[in-house]
C-alpha cells in the first residue's frame, strides 16, 4: 500500500520540481536582462550597429509563466490540464532549438555543447513525464 501511495507521489514531485525550475530559470534570465552589465553590453552592441535581444527577454517571461503553471496545475486540476503540460513541452522544445540550433550550433566543440544542453534536455524529459503521468 505504501508502495503505491509513494508511486502516485511522484509525478507531483516531478511536477513541482519542474515548475520551481522552470520560474528560476525565467526569474534569473529576467533579472540578468535587466542587470547594469546588460544593459551596457546591449548599449554598447547598439552603438556599433547591433540590436537589443529582446526575444531572449520574451523567452524569460515564458519560462517562468510555463512554471507558474505547472506549479498551478498542481493544486487546482483544471480541465485544461493536459493542455498546458502539452503547451509547456512544446514551447521547451522551441527554446532548445532557439537556444542552441539557432546558431552557435556544436560550439567550441561537440562535447561542451552536449554538456550545456544536456540540463535543458533532462528539463524536457520531465516535463514530458509530469505531463504522461498526469494527462
Amino acid at each position: 500500500m505504501a508502495k503505491k501511495a509513494a508511486s502516485r507521489s511522484v509525478p507531483y514531485f516531478l511536477q513541482g520540481s519542474t515548475a520551481a525550475a522552470l520560474f528560476l530559470v525565467g526569474l534569473v534570465g529576467i533579472v540578468n536582462y535587466n542587470s547594469d552589465l546588460a544593459r551596457l553590453g546591449r548599449s554598447i552592441a547598439q552603438a556599433f550597429g547591433g540590436h537589443n535581444d529582446v526575444l531572449g527577454l520574451i523567452i524569460s517571461i515564458l519560462t517562468l509563466i510555463a512554471g507558474v503553471l505547472l506549479a498551478l496545475d498542481l493544486f487546482f486540476k483544471v480541465s485544461a490540464s493536459g493542455a498546458i503540460g502539452l503547451g509547456v513541452f512544446i514551447f521547451w522544445v522551441l527554446r532548445i532549438l532557439y537556444v542552441y540550433f539557432r546558431k552557435d550550433i556544436f560550439e567550441p566543440d561537440f562535447l561542451v555543447w552536449l554538456q550545456v544542453i544536456s540540463p535543458d534536455i533532462v528539463i524536457l524529459a520531465a516535463i514530458w513525464m509530469a505531463y504522461r503521468a498526469r494527462a
